[in-house]
């Protein structure tokens, strides 16, 4: 890519261009692109499930006896 700026990137320019960047490296495959804390907790919890659904459903019932015996 040219840089045809003439001075130097306002704060704004900058973020945009870092952005860009990011994107064009997550596009090529270079990156792959950052993720919350949340999606991955619920990535996991969705793997688990396809793998072993009798567990989650396991699971998932004892929690539902738990909570429901704490009211």
């Amino acid at each position: 890519m040219t840089d045809v700026s003439v001075g130097p990137l306002s704060a704004e320019e900058a973020r945009i261009r870092n952005a860009a960047d990011e994107a064009y490296r997550v596009l090529r495959g270079e990156e792959l692109p950052a993720r919350s804390t949340t999606d991955r907790v619920v990535d996991a919890i969705r793997e688990t499930t396809r793998r072993a659904p009798l567990r989650a459903l396991t699971a998932a019932f004892i929690l539902g006896v738990m909570f429901a015996r704490r009211r």
